[in-house]
C-alpha cells in the first residue's frame, strides 16, 4: 500500500480500535496531510526518516511552538508503530525526538473572575442564551469537566435526584461526576428553557441557537464573547474554568486522588501540576502583601 492508504487506515484504527477523541483524529489527518504535501514539494520519500527531520526542522525554521513540534512527532511515531504492525518491519520514525517544552502554569480564572463571567451571561437579552450559557459556566467550573465532554453529554447523563453526570472522558472511558447546589440549579433552569427550543428526536443536553447539539468550537466562542463583554483581559477558554476546578478544589484540602478522579485524569502526576499553580497563587500573594517579602 502507499502512503495515502496507509494513513487512511491508521485514522480509521484511532477511531475505530483506540477511540481517539474527534479532536486528537483530526490532529493526527492534518499533520499526515501536511508531512504528506511536504514530502511531495520537496520530493522525498515519505517513509524515511530523514525526510520526517527535515520536515520537522523546517516547522522549527518557522519558529513553530514546541508543543505544536511534539504534537508532530508524536503522530508520526504512532503512525509508524501502526505501519510495523500492519505491514511488519521495523516501527518507521522510531527516532524521532521531542523538542523540551517548557514548563508552563496553566491559565486559570479567580472565583472573582468566574463571577463577571456569569454575571454578563446572565445579562443576555436571548432567554434560552441567558439560561444555556451561564449553566455552560457553571458545569465547567462546578465539575472540571472537558469543552468536549459537556458537548458530548446528552440529557440522560444528568441524575437531578442523585445531582451527578454521567461523562464520557478520552478514550470512551465513563465517571460520575457530582455537581454542586449552584450548577444544578443552572442546569434545572436550563432545562426548562430547552423544551421550548429543541425538537422531540434531540437528545443532546446542550445545544446550539439552531437546536443542534453545541460543538466545542461554539462553546469557546461563547466564553470569548463573555470574556470581552465582561472586560476581563486574561485569556481565559473553557479549558482555563477546567484549571480552576482543580486549583481551587486542593487550595481548600481535597484529596489529589480524588481531583484525579473527578478530572479523569489517568496519572496522578498530570494532576499534580496543579499543586504548583497552587504554590504560585501563594507566593503572589506573598509578595504582594508581606511587609518584608
Amino acid at each position: 500500500m502507499g502512503f495515502v492508504e496507509d494513513q487512511q487506515s491508521f485514522l480509521r484504527y484511532c477511531q475505530v480500535e483506540r477511540r481517539l477523541s474527534p479532536h486528537t483524529k483530526r490532529s493526527y489527518e492534518q499533520t499526515l496531510d501536511q508531512y504528506a504535501a511536504y514530502c511531495q514539494a520537496t520530493h522525498l520519500e515519505p517513509y524515511d526518516v530523514e525526510s520526517a527531520r527535515r520536515y520537522l526542522y523546517a516547522l522549527y525554521e518557522a519558529e513553530a511552538a514546541a508543543s505544536t513540534v511534539s504534537q508532530k512527532v508524536s503522530c508520526l511515531k504512532q503512525f509508524g508503530k501502526f505501519v510495523a504492525r500492519e505491514n511488519g518491519g521495523e516501527p518507521l520514525f522510531h527516532g524521532l525526538t521531542s523538542p523540551k517544552r517548557r514548563k508552563t502554569i496553566p491559565t486559570f480564572a479567580v472565583p472573582s473572575e468566574v463571577e463577571q463571567l456569569l454575571i454578563v451571561a446572565a445579562e443576555e437579552n436571548d432567554p434560552f442564551l441567558q439560561a444555556r450559557d451561564v449553566a455552560i459556566i457553571e458545569m465547567l467550573y462546578g465539575t472540571g469537566i472537558r469543552v468536549a465532554e459537556l458537548c458530548g453529554m446528552d440529557v440522560s447523563s444528568y441524575d437531578a435526584s442523585l445531582s451527578f453526570v454521567h461523562v464520557v472522558g478520552k478514550g470512551k472511558k465513563e465517571r460520575y461526576v457530582p455537581i454542586g447546589q449552584y450548577a444544578k440549579k443552572a442546569l434545572d433552569r436550563y432545562l426548562q428553557v430547552r423544551e421550548a427550543h429543541v425538537e422531540a428526536h434531540e437528545t443532546a443536553l446542550f445545544l446550539s441557537q439552531k437546536g443542534n447539539r453545541v460543538t466545542t468550537d461554539q462553546i469557546r466562542y461563547v466564553m470569548k464573547r463573555l470574556r470581552k463583554r465582561g472586560g476581563l483581559q486574561k485569556p481565559l477558554t473553557p479549558h482555563s474554568l477546567r484549571h480552576s476546578f482543580a486549583t481551587d478544589m486542593l487550595e481548600r484540602g481535597a484529596d489529589l486522588r480524588a481531583v484525579q478522579e473527578l478530572l479523569g485524569h489517568e496519572s496522578l502526576s498530570t494532576t499534580g501540576r496543579y499543586t504548583h499553580v497552587s504554590t504560585e497563587r501563594l507566593r503572589a500573594v506573598y509578595q504582594a502583601t508581606h511587609p518584608r517579602k
